[in-house]
């Protein structure tokens, strides 16, 4: 029987919602204003918003806070599968929520500002605005969109970054959050290592994909972008659909191989470690939160 109560579904929503507010409304300031000078201080941004969301909802939920992180626990066996669509309709359910509040605070200046530049939401160009809420590739304020964006950043390549990426992260939290790791922060601590993290991602990562890592961050604020009228633009997205396949597509690809790697080989090795003369104990149980 699941112990799982709605505290834990409530944790997941709240960490979503603050990290898509958060996040979101940096990259707001950043289209709308120039504010923001460039991919460290947009990782700053990000990494930031995950810390924060971390902090806050570690306690009640674990902070999984991504639907690629959730797959990889419960094919690891740190997550019962029952609890998993549960998981993942809270942290869509969260990110929808806080890019519902940017639209609030931003609303008139996105529409002031797509006026200005001639972009119509629903039609080819769009993500140049849609991308205040939801990642694309390649990322249209660097890149660029049409023909010569897709060549320069083609899916396979789009995909490649996001999986590696998304897989570097999974491997982060399932080993350091593990009691066994050697240089595990103390649990005050962890939320700025990712943080840490994040911003490293966003820096190798931002202008070929947007650094998506997250299915929630991109389907939740793309839900609201359809909400808002952009049509196509949300779903299925630029390159018919395939831009999904980068952001949200390969991130739950990563979260399965992160998955099969804790499974087979991971949690044995971490379970077991030495004691001082020499002998295999059995370590306790690693967390499976953060708290």
């Amino acid at each position: 029987m699941s112990t799982f109560t709605a505290r834990h579904y409530a944790g997941e929503a709240f960490g979503t919602f603050v990290i898509c507010l958060l996040g979101c409304s940096g990259v707001a300031v950043a289209i709308l204003y120039g504010q923001v000078s460039d991919l460290v201080a947009m990782g700053a941004i990000w990494g930031g918003a995950v810390a924060t969301a971390v902090w806050l909802t570690a306690t009640f939920s674990g902070a999984h806070l991504n639907p690629a992180v959730t797959l990889a626990f419960a094919i690891g066996g740190k997550h019962p599968w029952i609890e998993v669509p549960k998981f993942w309709a809270a942290q869509i359910a969260g990110a929808f929520a806080g890019a519902g509040v940017v639209l609030l605070w931003f609303g008139g200046a996105i529409n002031a500002w797509i006026a200005e530049q001639g972009i119509t939401k629903a039609a080819a160009g769009g993500e140049r605005a849609a991308m205040i809420l939801a990642p694309y590739s390649p990322n249209p304020a660097i890149i660029g969109v049409g023909d010569a964006a897709y060549t320069a950043v083609p899916i396979w390549r789009g995909f490649l970054v996001e999986l590696i990426g998304a897989a570097i992260l999974i491997a982060f939290v399932l080993i350091v959050t593990h009691r066994r790791t050697t240089n595990s922060p103390p649990g005050w601590a962890f939320p700025l290592s990712i943080g840490a993290l994040i911003l490293m991602l966003t820096v190798g990562t931002g202008a070929l994909t947007m650094t998506s890592l997250n299915p929630a961050r991109d389907l939740g604020p793309r839900l609201m972008l359809l909400l808002d009228g952009y049509g196509a633009t949300a779903f299925p997205g630029p390159r018919g659909g395939l831009s999904l396949l980068v952001t949200v597509g390969a991130p739950l690809v990563a979260g399965l191989l992160m998955g099969l790697l804790s499974k087979l080989w991971l949690n044995r090795t971490l379970d077991t470690s030495p004691d001082p003369s020499g002998a295999e104990v059995e370590a306790p149980s690693s967390r499976t939160e953060f708290a």
